[in-house]
């Protein structure tokens, strides 16, 4: 069983696009959202609507339980005050977007999804199992690890929320998290992960892919809303949209600098 997983849009609807065209193309028997259609990006209102579509299964984000229940803040922290305060205004331009419809359905999205392939127990998060602000990164120990495997009953565990992707193995055990389309985690692109589920002898495996998409139009249209140049570069250039930078490439920065 071939399992898409996506998370972290953030109102990219070209990246998202790109990415349901390539889990097609991957013949994927079923797709995940981790959560986070919403904030920093400038098509929230059609990604709920493209998602809602394909009837995709989605876990809501913290970005998404922010509109739905039209709070002031997502509970994300930021590297400064002023970026802090760009996001505050964006915040509330996003719920503006978002027709009464809408905002039901993210309210109504789960915090979780658990299902079983074959004898393997799969649980999806956005952030932490019973935190969806929580996040892990991949230099922690061995035990917590285990702990987060044996406390929440999962032998998979996937989750979103860092936009950094991730594969930790305990054994056959194994914590996930894809990336994300549209959190900066690469500059002018997306990333999705594939997992892999043999029926017959659970054995998994998880492949990452790379998904350029319309950059020009995402960028034409974040112009047109005159939403902040900050989170725009942050998809341009790959960078988080909370100030987080995902690597040490440089040229990267260096481009940041001259803009």
């Amino acid at each position: 069983m071939k399992i898409g997983i996506i998370s972290d849009i953030h109102g990219n609807l070209p990246g998202l696009k790109e990415c349901l065209t390539v889990l097609a193309q991957e013949g994927v028997d079923q797709i995940v959202c981790l959560g986070d259609l919403v904030q920093f990006g400038p098509f929230p209102a059609e990604v709920i609507d493209l998602l809602q579509r394909n009837d995709i299964d989605t876990l809501q984000g913290n970005c998404d339980r922010a509109v739905a229940k039209d709070r002031d803040d997502t509970g994300d922290s930021f590297e400064n005050v002023q970026w802090d305060y760009l996001a505050s205004e964006l915040l509330q331009w996003t719920k503006d977007q978002i027709t009464p419809e809408q905002r039901r359905y993210l309210k109504k999205l789960p915090s979780e999804l658990r299902f079983n392939v074959g004898s393997r127990r799969i649980l999806c998060v956005h952030g932490l199992p019973g935190n969806i602000n929580g996040s892990i990164q991949g230099n922690v120990a061995n035990e917590v690890y285990d702990l987060l495997f044996s406390r929440n009953s999962c032998d998979i565990l996937i989750l979103g929320h860092t936009h950094e992707m991730l594969l930790q193995h305990r054994g056959t055990r194994m914590i996930i998290n894809p990336g994300s389309i549209g959190g900066g985690t690469l500059p002018g692109e997306a990333t999705i992960a594939v997992l892999d589920i043999n029926e017959e002898n659970t054995t998994a495996s998880v492949c990452w892919h790379r998904v350029p998409f319309d950059s020009v139009l995402f960028e034409k249209k974040y112009r047109h809303e005159g939403l902040p140049e900050t989170f725009l570069n942050c998809v341009l250039l790959g960078r988080d949209p909370r100030g987080k930078w995902h690597n040490d490439d440089f040229i990267r920065r260096q481009k940041w600098a001259e803009r």
